[in-house]
């Protein structure tokens, strides 16, 4: 599996909850069509945002980087917004071992 995490720091709260909805659309239409396998999107402050997708492989992260990602991040940054990724191979083990998502659904 391949992971691609965006770190954007926007100029004000508008711009990001503007850019947030942009995004999330284009994950549900475009991101899971082109094999996005998993999507999260944290925000840090009013103006800070972390987004991570899973794809298969290598090769559909970079295709869908090219499909539509290019592209958005141009707007993205045509906005003053401060854009930072980073790429990388994610070793399936390190996943099933550390990630324990029963404490994110507290009764």
């Amino acid at each position: 599996m391949y992971a691609r995490i965006v770190k954007l720091n926007f100029m004000n709260d508008f711009s990001k909850q503007a850019a947030s909805s942009l995004l999330v659309e284009l994950g549900k239409t475009k991101g899971f069509a082109a094999g996005m396998l998993f999507r999260l999107s944290v925000d840090i402050s009013a103006t800070q945002r972390y987004s991570m997708t899973i794809w298969p492989d290598k090769t559909s992260e970079e295709k869908s980087w090219k499909l539509f990602g290019e592209g958005v991040l141009k707007k993205l940054r045509e906005t003053g917004a401060r854009v930072e990724i980073s790429r990388g191979k994610i070793n399936e083990m390190q996943i099933s071992k550390d990630l324990d998502f029963s404490k994110f659904f507290v009764n």
